[in-house]
């Protein structure tokens, strides 16, 4: 659910205070440039989450609603997430990161106007659980394309070793789509395609796995971070 309350900022360098009369209705470019430099952590600054070719397509500048908020976000997936997976795997990209309300809601597809509720997790400032982190970001990991780790391999590094929500993956793709959030779910799925015999959606961790398969697991075999908040269910029951 929502807050009501304003967003806290008090552990961050608040960004938007720091822009004084620049801040305007329509985000200049020297607003853009001035927030895409923001580091992150070691290795990453704003920039290339920021980039999204869908917003780009419509002609949208993606500049998020709350900027802090989405600065927050992009400091907690790269400590938890990406720091490690370049420390382990080497170099990767960056295919998707945040996702500004105006180009979701402006090019959102038939499926996810079926599905109002849904989370929008590369909404990185969309407050789906109040002033906690819920981010999603998309990344092609170079040793996977280039034949050196197998998907599967990294996928199930990734979720063994870091605090990931979910993770998605595509039998076509070496491309990785990776969640956090305060209440992780702890899913791993693949999408297929049916019209080719394949599975439409392949769950490799998920309520099997966290009801009846991790009980029985020796300690050192366990995930790092564990266990499922929704007994490895893909959707949240009740309210957030």
């Amino acid at each position: 659910m929502k807050s009501k309350t304003s967003p806290s900022t008090k552990q961050l360098p608040i960004f938007s205070d720091q822009l004084g009369e620049m801040r305007r209705t329509r985000t200049s470019p020297a607003e853009y440039e001035a927030l895409s430099r923001v580091r992150l952590s070691k290795n990453f600054i704003l920039r290339p989450f920021l980039f999204s070719t869908e917003a780009a397509a419509l002609g949208l500048s993606n500049y998020p609603d709350h900027p802090d908020l989405v600065i927050a976000a992009g400091r907690a997936l790269c400590n938890k997430i990406l720091e490690p997976v370049l420390e382990h795997f080497g170099n990767f990209a960056i295919t998707f990161g945040h996702q500004c309300h105006q180009a979701i809601e402006t090019g959102k597809l038939k499926s996810r106007k079926s599905n109002p509720r849904s989370s929008s997790p590369h909404q990185w400032d969309r407050q789906t659980f109040g002033d906690e982190v819920y981010a999603r970001v998309d990344i092609l990991p170079f040793c996977v394309a280039d034949g050196e780790v197998s998907k599967h391999d990294f996928a199930h590094w990734l979720m063994h070793t870091l605090d990931v929500d979910l993770l998605m993956t595509w039998t076509r793709s070496n491309g990785f789509c990776i969640s956090i959030s305060p209440r992780p779910r702890r899913v791993w799925f693949q999408w297929g395609s049916a019209q080719m015999g394949e599975p439409r959606r392949e769950v490799f961790m998920g309520a099997d796995y966290w009801q009846r398969i991790y009980p029985t697991l020796p300690e050192h075999e366990r995930p790092k971070f564990a266990p499922s908040h929704t007994d490895g269910r893909i959707t949240w029951t009740g309210r957030y």
